[in-house]
């Protein structure tokens, strides 16, 4: 990434999408959690569902995103036995 400045509007331009973004994903990452407890009975994050977090959660920066059959199927690998 270039180094380069904001000037304060910019930067408050910046900081004010950064907040909204983060704002609507965890709308969305609170949906799935519901839904994954109702499912399976635990939420991505209790147990270390690392594909979906790499690929919609953020965690290792650009998402890719999943189908939902790769979401189950990321699911049904990581429940405990």
């Amino acid at each position: 990434m270039a180094r380069r400045k904001m000037g304060n509007k910019e930067l408050e331009r910046a900081l004010a999408n950064l907040s909204a973004a983060h704002n609507e994903a965890k709308k969305w990452r609170d949906k799935i959690s519901v839904h994954s407890i109702a499912k399976y009975g635990y939420d991505p994050s209790d147990i270390d569902n690392d594909d979906f977090l790499d690929s919609c959660d953020g965690m290792c920066g650009v998402c890719n995103g999943m189908t939902a059959d790769e979401f189950d199927k990321s699911m049904r690998d990581c429940l405990p036995e």
